[in-house]
């Protein structure tokens, strides 16, 4: 379990990264993302980044625009919600995108 930026466990936090990319992370070298997680993620348009030799995490492809980007991730949560993953969610990624 990952302990969000606010400090809530979870087994994922979906966050945009200042005013650019957004990301889902939650696993370390120790523990990576659930396969489920990584799966729905994936299907949601998140890409897996690494940092050799062990770090991974989720990113949005660059140039979406806030809205899709926010439409993304809001699938996302609503399927790791559905099921059954703690998520901590940006309430930045709610809006509408303008």
């Amino acid at each position: 379990m990952h302990m969000s930026r606010d400090g809530e466990p979870c087994h994922v936090e979906i966050f945009r990264r200042g005013q650019s990319e957004v990301i889902a992370d939650g696993g370390d070298d120790q523990e990576l993302l659930p396969e489920g997680v990584q799966e729905i993620l994936k299907a949601s348009g998140f890409v897996e980044e690494t940092v050799p030799p062990l770090y991974s995490w989720f990113q949005l492809p660059p140039n979406l625009g806030r809205r899709e980007e926010n439409a993304r991730s809001g699938r996302a949560l609503a399927a790791l919600t559905e099921a059954g993953y703690l998520v901590a969610f940006d309430p930045d990624l709610s809006d509408d995108g303008d």
